[in-house]
């Protein structure tokens, strides 16, 4: 099952090309996407067709620090039901959560993923080998992350650090993002204090937010089915009450080979473990936030040997224990 993007998303590249003297809808043509489908919100385009116009913007953008001006044509439209779920959330913390779980639908194969590091949020994004050797790609998603941060918490709002992993060039990155930033990284992405991400956000609307959420999950499901992953997360989901699954147990389960289920995996740009815990994470956060389960329940459910051995996961995952999580739930 091949890979896509959602066609809506599609509208931040036509408009760069656009801004910067270009004919957009020739060059989509070119690459053999059909501009017509840009404002259409069940449309999706074959991913490797939209690599091809990545390329064909890297050769013609003369520019090498076009990537910077992306973020001022995000529009929370184009990410659809998942713009309107992130400006609708309670903390930049659970709004950032919202794109690590749900981008697979924006963009297949590429994802970004959070964690917890002594007092700062962090912010990693996964991406294709394929196209990291264009800086100015990864300059687009973090000015993109820049300019969704600032849409629902002001202005004012800085990273604490940024990392690239490409090498310096001449764009003037330390004032575009006002922080400092680290090159030839490991990873490309940003860390926000925790005290930050934390803080009530002024438009917050949790019905608003989790009807999005629904909205979501519904295309999560549909954009699944028939995919590795979509089989994976299905089969793990019922395995995980009787304990941790691994790699060989799901792969007997789905009659493939350990060493095919992780090749189709790696295709659709994730791992057996990467999709196991996000598959726990996800469980154990609405359990936590649904308050109609106890511990012990919750730690059966999600595959764990003890409530402790949970504790300690879900701490890793959020930055939090369950039980500070419960009393947060508003939040969300």
């Amino acid at each position: 099952m091949s890979s896509t993007i959602l066609a809506t998303a599609g509208r931040i590249v036509h408009r760069l090309i656009e801004r910067h003297g270009l004919e957009a809808d020739a060059m989509f043509l070119s690459a053999g996407l059909d501009p017509e489908k840009l404002n259409d919100p069940q449309a999706r385009y074959p991913l490797d067709r939209s690599r091809e116009l990545w390329r064909q913007v890297n050769e013609q953008i003369r520019d090498p620090c076009w990537g910077l001006t992306a973020g001022d044509l995000w529009r929370p439209t184009d990410f659809h039901a998942l713009g309107y779920a992130y400006l609708a959330s309670g903390t930049l913390e659970s709004a950032l959560k919202r794109m690590e779980r749900y981008f697979r639908i924006v963009i297949q194969g590429w994802s970004v993923k959070s964690s917890i590091w002594d007092d700062n949020f962090c912010m990693t994004h996964l991406i294709p080998t394929e196209m990291a050797d264009f800086p100015a790609n990864q300059d687009a998603r973090l000015s993109i992350s820049l300019r969704m941060c600032r849409e629902v918490y002001g202005q004012e709002f800085r990273f604490r650090e940024v990392r690239l992993a490409h090498p310096w060039q001449a764009c003037g990155y330390e004032d575009f993002f006002g922080c400092p930033v680290r090159y030839d990284a490991d990873y490309t992405g940003f860390t926000i204090p925790l005290d930050v991400v934390r803080r009530p956000l002024p438009a917050k609307n949790r019905d608003l937010a989790r009807a999005n959420d629904r909205i979501l999950q519904d295309l999560e499901r549909r954009l699944l089915d028939g995919s590795m992953l979509g089989r994976v997360k299905n089969a793990i989901l019922d395995c995980l009450p009787d304990g941790k699954p691994s790699a060989q147990g799901i792969a007997r389960k789905l009659a493939v080979s350990p060493r095919t289920l992780q090749r189709k995996l790696q295709e659709e740009g994730t791992t057996f473990q990467a999709v196991l815990d996000g598959v726990r994470k996800e469980l154990a956060e609405d359990y936590i936030r649904s308050g109609e389960y106890d511990l012990q329940t919750i730690t059966y459910l999600t595959g764990f040997a003890n409530p402790p051995a949970f504790s300690r996961a879900y701490k890793k995952w959020t930055g939090r224990s369950p039980s500070e999580d419960r009393e947060s739930q508003d939040d969300s």
